[in-house]
């Protein structure tokens, strides 16, 4: 008997039953990156949440159509690109490359679909033409505009009362609207910035209707799930789900998942605080699979807060696993783990599902019977490969891992480099010194103390 889904539905706001629309083809949509600058740590974390999703979709039905887009025309680009001097197509060019590298370290499966906003503004024009005729857009200095009010129950995903939203907002109303809360669907270019011919003028879209456009393409005006994360729900999913209504008469998708946020060291990451840690910088630090244990170490609607600790404990996790792999046969099967299928199918539970693989390499290292362990072996191996783990050999993880360090490690060896100053003992201070630049680790002493940063 196939396993059951249960899935927490942002739209009804309760945990239910996953009924797909065609069990046939299951269809599932993702907010992908907006290619103006290096991801950050934060946008891993629904990059595995979902690929987890994908695999567990994958192991209970034929086929899964997954699209996740790039949005490669948006504000940012045009200003980040000007101020690198560099073409705009360079720098999404640039940001692309360096994206599919890093879900490739984090051991993220190849969507079905990567549509690029640019390469979908017919779709979003035709999009944008019925909700002009169906009297859910209108035109203004230029603007294609959407009606907010005429959609019924605006804010039915994210909870929220129109009046409510614009009681408590002090956000300028641009002249061009007749409405405080309506939103741009298309507008005019800055000289100099692209712009596509469209029947509403020379311009570009609007952030929302990108969405529509691509997951309307690929799969339908109704599909099975939305998802992305929680900082997205308004107002993009919820404008998205408004266009996808006036356009097509019904609600895009049937369920909507959203991961909760990330933290760093206990406080949201800004520029004010300057503690955005570059994606980039920390898979030359750690190995794309610690980063993608330590996010599926808490359950993904909970807030996760990054920390050394945390990847320090990944790293050890991992190990663990990994010695546990060394007791098996090289040619050991991969058995699908049907106790670690049952907790990802109970809401992608994946703390559970860890602690089973852990349960798993206990009785590994317990065994003294060679054919006992190897059945173990399988259902560790099958279990991982839900989670996107253990996807190494045993001998390539620990020769690879041996060479990085973490933070709490480069802490560590800085209190000691600065205890042996203050005793006098500059020859261990230099040996600790070289130790971390063999690890690519340099070090600066400033008069506010010791920094460090990568050289890798």
């Amino acid at each position: 008997m196939m396993q059951k889904l249960q899935l927490y539905n942002s739209l009804s706001n309760s945990s239910e039953d996953f009924v797909p629309i065609d069990a046939s083809n299951v269809r599932i949509y993702a907010c992908g990156p907006t290619v103006y600058a290096s991801p950050h740590v934060g946008n891993a974390r629904p990059l595995i949440v979902f690929d987890v999703l994908f695999r567990v979709l994958k192991e209970l039905y034929p086929q899964v159509t997954y699209v996740r887009n790039v949005t490669d025309v948006d504000d940012k680009i045009n200003a980040r690109a000007r101020e690198r001097g560099i073409s705009i197509g360079e720098l999404t060019s640039e940001v692309i490359e360096e994206f599919h590298k890093n879900t490739s370290l984090l051991g993220i499966l190849p969507v079905t679909h990567e549509p690029r906003a640019t390469f979908h503004i017919a779709e979003m024009s035709d999009i944008i033409g019925k909700l002009l005729s169906n009297g859910f857009a209108y035109e203004s200095h230029g603007h294609v505009l959407f009606r907010v009010r005429k959609m019924p129950n605006y804010g039915m995903l994210s909870k929220r009362n129109v009046d409510d939203m614009i009681a408590g907002s002090r956000v300028e109303v641009a002249p061009y609207k007749e409405d405080p809360m309506d939103f741009v669907l298309w507008k005019p270019s800055e000289e100099g910035m692209p712009a596509w011919d469209s029947p509403f003028g020379k311009g570009r879209p609007g952030w929302h209707i990108e969405c529509s456009a691509m997951s309307h393409k690929y799969l339908g005006s109704r599909f099975d799930i939305h998802a992305g994360g929680q900082d997205l729900m308004f107002p993009h999913h919820e404008n998205e789900l408004a266009q996808n209504f006036g356009a097509f008469g019904c609600v895009m998708a049937k369920y909507w998942v959203h991961n909760g946020m990330l933290l760093v060291n206990g406080q949201k990451m800004s520029k004010s605080l300057n503690n955005i840690i570059s994606l980039d910088d920390i898979l030359r630090r750690h190995d794309g699979e610690v980063v993608r244990y330590a996010m599926l170490s808490s359950h993904y609607q909970k807030t996760l807060d990054w920390t050394d600790r945390l990847v320090s404990q990944s790293k050890q996790s991992l190990d663990r696993l990994y010695s546990a792999m060394k007791l098996c046969d090289d040619e050991t099967n991969v058995e699908s783990n049907d106790v670690v299928l049952k907790s990802l199918c109970g809401n992608l539970n994946t703390p559970f599902a860890l602690r089973v693989l852990h349960e798993i390499s206990d009785r590994i290292f317990k065994s003294s019977d060679k054919h006992e362990i190897n059945r173990l072996c399988s259902q560790l191996k099958g279990g991982a490969a839900m989670l996107g783990l253990l996807r190494k050999k045993t001998d390539d993880w620990f020769r690879q891992n041996s060479d990085l360090i973490s933070e709490e490690e480069i802490e560590q060896l800085i209190l000691e480099r600065k205890t042996a100053k203050l005793e006098k003992n500059f020859q261990l201070a230099d040996e600790i010194r070289k130790k971390l630049e063999e690890k690519n680790i340099r070090i600066e002493d400033t008069p506010n103390g010791t920094t460090w940063r990568s050289i890798t």
